[in-house]
């Protein structure tokens, strides 16, 4: 049989009934787990979309498979696997993870014949009859020249041009269009290629033939499958299509086609009721298809006037009695409350619609209970689906472009406003994350059963995006917040860059997620200090003086126009320490004390005596310890003896007066991280540097740690240095409003308490810390996401790590937070704490 298609070029198909279609591929609008205001523009979007066409379309939204195989070239892009043993093995055990499930998205396109003006009206369907005789005859076939490509293709860009650019509707390639009619024909095998997405099949080709499109053989209820001829009432009981490739007849695609027929008669409530763009929260996997034909409002207008006056005419016929009560004063009040819709919008047009949902499987009864399963989906939002067993082969040949829209199909159609049907937000997606870069989690906004990759390419977003480069990390104790940053931070270390992490948990987790890391340092802030954080040690001497001022500045509270303060910058000119022989904190307060002759000079001595003779100052002042080396891959800070001054303590003067020296140097000494991590991470702007402060709340604690991570996040992006921050509350831990909203990359674990959901989803939408937030959405958190089940089992495994994201394009979704996959990479990254006793503390 001839294939209803004749040629195609990249963006344009041309059919045997003369009609020339155009064909693009839309980029849908982000939607779910949206801002209301964002929802309302998507939906905006989408009317002005309906609004742009005229006449027929056809839209289509398809379930693409995503090969594992390009999931890990977008990880190893940029990297060099020779010298990245670590990531080349997470790589590869992400192939063989990713290789046991499903994984994909919804894939867009739209299509529409072009008009034929003039005598195009007859000279296309009469070449078109020409060349289906040539193909009949096996005659050498004419095909259209260069001047009749140009001007379907000028057709095309002037109806693309009017569609909103929110979509990015770009022509289909060849391989594009090839891919859609393999799809019809494959689906649900799971043996779909990725969705060709660098052009076309022929890049050579000016113009390609049909032979290029899959072409299938369809078996209308499945007759081949029966050993004796089927009856009319046994063909009604089977309501699907029996797909088949004729190069390999052995593999069978079942499919049945539902088709909207009704819909609420009360209407629906937007945002909540996206009855196309949610589809896939059914858990039912399909396609959908919508032919479409859009009128001008003054078309409308006029038929809506033939129709009254023949209401009119109807009423004149009928007597009074038959009159009261009858089916045309309703049908009347419908027409005059249509039309005032239409009068009260001078841009508004009719859209005329008709819905399809395609299921498959490998069975005709796989196919059958998804039906049953999407039918019952929709009946809860009061939409009724029909499986037409009648029309099954001609609702297959409905979903794919080529073809007008057969009478049968138009029967289904429901007559609507654009405004009203894009309430629907068809062309929506939850994609998240960046297009290369480490996988860092799995989406799964519309269910579990084929989620798609989020890559998170920290190297790369400075390149791409004018965001600050910072990760904000918010849950509950046991909710996955610190693995999920302990995974971003492994996964880039194996990729190359260097790490600098606090880590406040008496265990000295951290230090365990970089104990396999060569190289790797931990600096035990305590009397069990082995390694030596002193800054005139570590830092070069052109930084070392002014980090260490700053440090002992915090330390002794020391007023910038004291007297101690003069006597500081003097002793830590650089030339004078050269001359004096002061190398480290330990040498200066001996200079001080000893040898300096500046008045004031052995008070000052005296009171760095505090600190410096106490256990827990042996890792600034113990001149004995080897020194920090900071060209280390990975630094972890354990500050888990560290004591901090809380809120009360610095905003009351008295308190702040009698603070213990343990809170003083915790303060310093914070100040000192932030500002050695500054320095470290923006050294050096040729690779990645992170810093991860999980339990920010300490570090913020300091006000001059806090300014310094205020710096970081406004000038890291500029020195390709990342900041991860973990907390319970951002609100009140992630420092002041600038900052908190300076964050891009945001990720919200589950919270069981209510009002810190309620917070972290104001982070999270970036909502002012009064804004009511959407309680369905407290709900998720609190009860959807990584659900407890119990105090012994914890969260079950295939929960774990479920989120919301905000990603670095401000786009929303759930997800699942990928640990890593190499099974020791794994065991030290979830590394949990326990007590004393070995029970494990939350889960």
């Amino acid at each position: 049989m001839l294939s209803h298609i004749s040629a195609l070029t990249d963006g344009l198909m041309w059919t045997r009934t003369g009609t020339v279609w155009a064909v693009w591929r839309v980029s849908p609008v982000p939607y779910a787990f949206q801002p209301d205001d964002k929802k309302h523009a998507a939906r905006r979007h989408h009317t002005a979309l309906y609004r742009a066409l005229r006449g027929e379309s056809l839209h289509l939204g398809l379930t693409a498979a995503t090969d594992p195989a390009s999931v890990v070239l977008s990880m190893i892009e940029g990297v060099d696997l020779a010298e990245r043993e670590a990531w080349a093995a997470e790589c590869e055990a992400t192939l063989d993870f990713l290789e046991q499930i499903p994984i994909g998205r919804r894939v867009h396109w739209i299509a529409a014949p072009l008009a034929n003006p003039g005598a195009k009206a007859f000279m296309e369907p009469l070449q078109a009859s020409w060349t289906t005789l040539q193909d009949t005859l096996m005659m050498p076939r004419s095909v259209p020249g260069r001047h009749a490509i140009g001007e379907r293709a000028a057709q095309a860009e002037a109806l693309r041009k009017e569609m909103p650019s929110a979509f990015d509707p770009q022509p289909a390639s060849v391989a594009e269009m090839a891919w859609m009619f393999g799809h019809a024909m494959q689906r649900g095998l799971g043996l779909d290629t990725a969705v060709p997405v660098d052009g076309s099949l022929d890049a050579e080709m000016h113009l390609s033939g049909p032979s290029v499109l899959p072409s299938a053989l369809v078996d209308p209820a499945g007759q081949t499958d029966s050993e004796k001829k089927l009856g009319p009432l046994q063909i009604l009981k089977r309501p699907y299509v029996k797909v088949l490739d004729p190069t390999n007849p052995e593999l069978a695609s079942y499919q049945t086609t539902l088709v909207v027929s009704d819909t609420p008669s009360g209407g629906i409530v937007y945002p909540g009721c996206e009855w196309i763009g949610r589809v896939d929260e059914s858990g039912v996997p399909c396609d959908w298809a919508i032919r479409m034909t859009v009128r001008s409002r003054d078309e409308v207008t006029n038929r809506n006037r033939r129709a009254v006056r023949t209401l009119n005419d109807q009423f004149d016929q009928r007597s009074e009695e038959e009159r009261a009560g009858s089916s045309l004063d309703t049908t009347a009040r419908a027409l005059g409350e249509y039309q005032a819709v239409m009068d009260a919008d001078e841009l508004e047009v009719e859209v005329d619609a008709t819905t399809m949902f395609t299921v498959s499987g490998h069975t005709p009864e796989q196919a059958l209970d998804d039906a049953r399963d999407l039918t019952k989906y929709f009946a809860a939002m009061q939409f009724s689906l029909r499986t037409d067993p009648t029309i099954q082969p001609t609702l297959f040949d409905a979903t794919l472009p080529g073809m007008p829209t057969p009478r049968a199909v138009r029967e289904y159609s429901q007559i609507t406003t654009a405004r009203a049907f894009s309430a629907a937000v068809p062309f929506a997606t939850t994609e998240l994350g960046d297009t290369s870069g480490a996988l860092f989690a799995l989406e799964i906004s519309n269910g579990a059963a084929r989620p798609n990759p989020v890559f998170v390419n920290l190297a790369g977003a400075t390149d791409k995006l004018d965001v600050a480069l910072a990760m904000g990390f918010v849950g509950e104790l046991g909710s996955g917040k610190s693995v999920s940053m302990k995974t971003v931070a492994m996964d880039n270390v194996d990729m190359g860059a260097t790490l600098m992490a606090v880590d406040h948990t008496e265990m000295g987790e951290w230090g365990i997620a970089v104990s396999e890391i060569p190289g790797s340092q931990v600096v035990e802030i305590s009397e069990d200090a082995t390694v030596s954080m002193d800054p005139l040690r570590i830092l070069p001497p052109a930084q070392a003086p002014r980090v260490a001022r700053a440090f002992i500045t915090v330390l002794l509270s020391v007023q910038t126009k004291s007297e101690q303060n003069v006597l500081l910058s003097k002793v830590l000119q650089t030339e004078y320490m050269w001359r004096h022989k002061i190398t480290s904190l330990g040498s200066l307060a001996r200079h001080l004390e000893e040898d300096c002759e500046y008045p004031g000079a052995k008070m000052l001595a005296d009171e760095m005596r505090i600190f410096s003779e106490l256990d827990f100052g042996r890792a600034l002042f113990d001149d004995s310890l080897p020194p920090l080396d900071l060209s280390s891959p990975a630094i972890v800070l354990h500050t888990h003896k560290m004591q901090l001054p809380s809120r009360a303590d610095m905003e009351h003067g008295h308190l702040f007066a009698e603070l213990k020296a343990e809170k003083v140097f915790g303060r310093a000494t914070f100040a000192l991280i932030a500002a050695l991590a500054r320095y470290r991470c923006f050294a050096d702007r040729s690779r990645l540097d992170i810093f991860a402060a999980d339990e920010a709340s300490k570090t913020m604690s300091s006000p001059e740690a806090a300014e310094e991570i205020g710096t970081f996040i406004r000038d890291g992006r500029k020195h390709k240095a990342a900041l991860l921050l973990g907390s319970h509350d951002a609100e009140e831990d992630f420092g002041n409003e600038v900052v908190r909203g300076l964050i891009p990359f945001r990720v919200l674990l589950r919270h069981r308490d209510a009002n810190l959901a309620r917070r972290g989803l104001r982070w999270l939408h970036g909502l002012p810390t009064d804004a009511s937030v959407d309680e369905g959405l407290v709900k998720l958190v609190t009860e959807g996401t990584a659900p407890v089940t119990d105090a012994a089992v914890g969260v079950v495994e295939e929960r774990r790590g479920e989120c919301l994201i905000r990603d670095f394009q401000a786009r929303y979704g759930r997800a699942k937070v990928m640990a890593p996959l190499v099974e020791k990479r794994a065991e030290t990254v979830k590394t949990t704490p326990t007590s004393s006793s070995g029970a494990v503390i939350g889960a």
